[in-house]
């Protein structure tokens, strides 16, 4: 059983890591430098302000190829950290986010909204990766709001997100912050925390997959 380095309620869960979790975020920085940045270039249909943010979005049928080395990438990050899923599985059910802010940038407190998904698993890239949560207020009309703030935290390792909840950044540095968001479209935030708590792969659905490339019982951890 693996222990979260930080947990805010069912918001928010930040892993230990792992040793050599530098260097692969290094290899991941300079994959995006010379496969992503300039060949794919900012999203700009999800009605973010390009001043605040860019949004480098990589979904499986838009660009196969680098969608599968995103994936190879990803993949060997989650399972050195912990992370037991069956990722073959849901394979097909995860879309690849590169979100690069510039100093001073920020995104309003959100709930997954452009892209609808259960939960996300988050890779800390560069600057400072803080982030802040805020109350999630059900309306009598069926509506929600974002409410006061409630926490702020700042991670290092790759974390777990309940994209439904209200959460913010702010990148109050002079320097750059990126993040790669690997949105989990059906993954519950609770089956995720679970896959690096508990000691067994976790699968999302009872039948085998057609697709499933190994045996779940012989997912280890890549060395």
């Amino acid at each position: 059983m693996s222990k979260l380095r930080y947990r805010y309620e069912n918001y928010f869960a930040e892993t230990m890591g792992y040793e050599d979790f530098s260097a692969n975020k290094e290899e991941l920085n300079h994959f995006f430098e010379t496969k992503v940045k300039d060949n794919l270039g900012d999203h700009a249909t999800v009605g973010i302000d390009r001043s605040k943010q860019h949004i480098y979005n990589v979904c499986y049928d838009c660009n196969i190829k680098l969608w599968n080395e995103i994936y190879k990438r990803v993949t060997n990050i989650a399972l050195n950290t912990g992370v037991k899923l069956n990722w073959d599985e849901i394979k097909h059910c995860m879309r690849f986010t590169f979100i690069w802010m510039p100093p001073g940038g920020d995104l309003t407190p959100h709930t997954a909204h452009h892209f609808r998904a259960l939960s996300a698993f988050n890779i800390p890239l560069r600057g400072k990766t803080e982030i802040s949560f805020y109350e999630h207020i059900h309306q009598e009309d069926g509506t929600h709001k974002v409410g006061k703030q409630l926490a702020t935290h700042q991670y290092f390792n790759p974390n777990f997100l309940n994209v439904n909840q209200y959460h913010g950044v702010v990148n109050d540095t002079d320097q750059e912050r990126m993040i790669l968001k690997s949105h989990l479209l059906i993954v519950p935030w609770k089956k995720l925390v679970q896959s690096y708590e508990g000691d067994n792969f976790i699968n999302m659905f009872e039948d085998t997959v057609p697709w499933q490339q190994r045996e779940i019982r012989d997912q280890q951890k890549i060395t």
